[in-house]
């Protein structure tokens, strides 16, 4: 019988939590700052870990807003910042649940379709003339789902558009340090701090399970949230965020980080490979880094279709769909993510994908 390979759902391998460490940090900051982490915290978070954070983005504890994921964090941004239907920009395609909470929040989404070095500029600056953003929602490094990068120059364009025309812009970064290639351009954060709101968490780079994430921003929008965040839950679980700031502070992160590049990078490499020889006139992205490789596949393709008969050859595949905020346009679209397949399964599943597509 066929074993199935799931190229669904982009989550780091659990062999690759440090369990072990995460023990010895949670036993070492209960005992030293026990009494702090197991009483009611108040928002935003953990002081030493947003003191760490404050000073990893070279900026200020001021700056710096803690919550249970970076999901939460921006869904409360769209119930704090912005009014019921105001106009957001997003990539096309962008992360599916970013889409869901905007529609949730009422939002009026336009979405600008995204190159294999960030958004389309062109198309971006023709719907600034039809009307202002309020905020625009980007995955800067190793987007989900595409895979791609968004260049310096864009970068700075974005940054220029957005001091001109006076909206924010939220920076969606938690593949950031996943860079197995290539150069990394800074931040938008760091070029724009004023009209920035920069989100990361640490579910990529220890384990999602903590649900530690963070906002660096300015200091009237980490106020707001603050507020937002005291009156919904009083503050965040300071627990985990305790094991977080003991396993960073003990210099354990950028080896952890070293040690899933060693990882992450072959697979990226085998995906590569194992497309261009099996499919090689399909069109695909060239990421440097993150989780995910996408594809635009064959005009012939159609998604009902390819998802109904992916079980015959022992494949679970995402709906492409889902990442759009108009669903028919993502009817060719395909993401990969490579990061939580086995090395042994890579080559099996693509050539199992090109059983589906021809």
């Amino acid at each position: 019988m066929t074993t199935t390979i799931d190229l669904t759902r982009g989550m780091p391998p659990a062999s690759t939590f440090p369990t072990e460490d995460l023990i010895h940090c949670c036993e070492k900051v209960l005992r030293r700052d026990g009494h702090t982490l197991m009483q009611y915290g108040r928002s935003p978070g953990y002081a030493p870990l947003k003191e760490w954070i404050a000073a990893y983005h070279q900026t200020t504890p001021a700056r710096v807003f803690m919550g249970n994921s970076s999901l939460e964090i921006f869904a409360f941004i769209t119930q704090t910042i912005l009014p019921p239907g105001a106009r957001v920009f997003v990539e096309r395609p962008t992360y599916d649940r970013s889409i869901l909470l905007l529609r949730r929040a009422g939002m009026h989404i336009v979405d600008i379709p995204i190159e294999q070095d960030g958004v389309s500029l062109e198309q971006f600056e023709e719907e600034l003339k039809r009307g202002v953003p309020r905020l625009v929602y980007l995955i800067t490094d190793f987007q989900n789902p595409m895979g791609t990068t968004t260049s310096l120059s864009k970068r700075q364009q974005l940054a220029k558009w957005a001091e001109e025309y006076d909206f924010l812009i939220v920076e969606d970064g938690p593949y950031r340090a996943l860079r197995y290639k290539g150069e990394q351009p800074p931040t938008l954060y760091a070029i724009a701090p004023q009209r920035v709101l920069h989100l990361s968490s640490f579910s990529k780079l220890l384990a999602p399970g903590l649900r530690v994430g963070y906002m660096v921003g300015n200091e009237a929008a980490v106020s707001k949230l603050t507020e937002w965040a005291t009156n919904t839950y009083i503050g965040p679980v300071t627990l985990t965020q305790g094991m977080v700031y003991e396993y960073c502070v003990s210099g354990l992160l950028e080896k952890n980080i070293e040690k899933l590049k060693r990882l992450y990078a072959p697979k990226l490499e085998a995906i590569q490979a194992a497309l261009q020889k099996y499919l090689p006139d399909v069109s695909r992205t060239q990421p440097e880094g993150g989780y995910y490789v996408s594809l635009n596949l064959p005009e012939s393709v159609r998604m009902d279709a390819l998802l109904a008969n992916a079980a015959s050859v022992g494949l679970k595949l995402s709906d492409g769909r889902g990442f759009f905020v108009n669903p028919a346009d993502g009817e060719r679209f395909l993401r990969i993510p490579f990061c939580s397949v086995e090395p042994e399964d890579i080559e099996p599943a693509v050539v199992r994908l090109s059983q589906l597509i021809g």
